[in-house]
């Protein structure tokens, strides 16, 4: 699935780091698991804003996070995300909770369907509600509750491979390939290692930005 027109600049995670920040200190939250990244729990809080958490546990996973923790304390079949778009490519949406990548599936949608202009852009901040089944985020309904005011947004991500000028990233399996700004070409020694990447949210732009600015990621930073 390639994502055309969307620029970043990247700034390679420290060999060894854990792959996605968890929720520091010893406080104590409940919320639903949304997706799982390389042992990580991505876990939805009750406000829809997605933490990380380390255990094990099965996506639809009903969690205490305590500390770094996740005790499984039942399940769920639906979840609330909050989060900004980032794109929809077919049935498919991209949304970034809290620096966290997602994709959501839309199977109402045809896959050779445009989103419709009514649907939320890439930029805004929408409140999306999703089933679990099978392990994967199916979007039963969605609600626009803001805009971010950036042109850009930094988001986590695994790199799943390199490309002249592209690079690939691994959203719960699915690719999502993005070009780089013009000249720049990265390592395949970064396959496999996460990044920050700053994400443009214009379709047509054709310059990166070597800013990183201020975080707007519809949730506040991992507590």
């Amino acid at each position: 699935m390639k994502l055309k027109g969307v620029l970043a600049v990247l700034v390679v995670a420290a060999a060894g780091a854990a792959f996605w920040p968890a929720a520091g200190g010893a406080a104590t939250f409940r919320g639903i698991v949304v997706a799982k990244q390389h042992g990580t729990l991505l876990v939805s809080s009750t406000s829809g804003v997605v933490r990380t958490a380390s255990g094990r546990a099965a996506v639809g996973s009903r969690v205490v996070v305590t500390g770094r923790t996740a005790a499984v304390v039942g399940r769920a079949r639906s979840a609330v995300i909050r989060g900004i778009v980032v794109r929809r490519v077919g049935t498919t949406m991209f949304l970034s909770s809290n620096r966290h990548l997602l994709a959501i599936h839309n199977a109402r949608r045809l896959a050779d369907t445009a989103p419709t202009p009514t649907a939320p852009q890439p930029g805004a901040i929408v409140s999306a509600q999703v089933s679990l089944a099978n392990g994967e985020l199916e979007e039963q309904n969605e609600d626009e509750i803001g805009e971010v005011n950036d042109d850009a947004i930094q988001v986590q991500a695994t790199i799943a491979a390199v490309g002249v000028g592209t690079v690939t990233l691994n959203v719960q399996g699915q690719t999502l390939t993005v070009n780089l700004p013009a000249g720049l070409t990265l390592p395949a020694s970064l396959v496999g290692q996460t990044v920050t990447i700053t994400l443009s949210l214009k379709q047509d732009d054709n310059q990166g930005d070597d800013n990183g600015g201020d975080n707007h990621d519809g949730g506040g930073g991992d507590d």
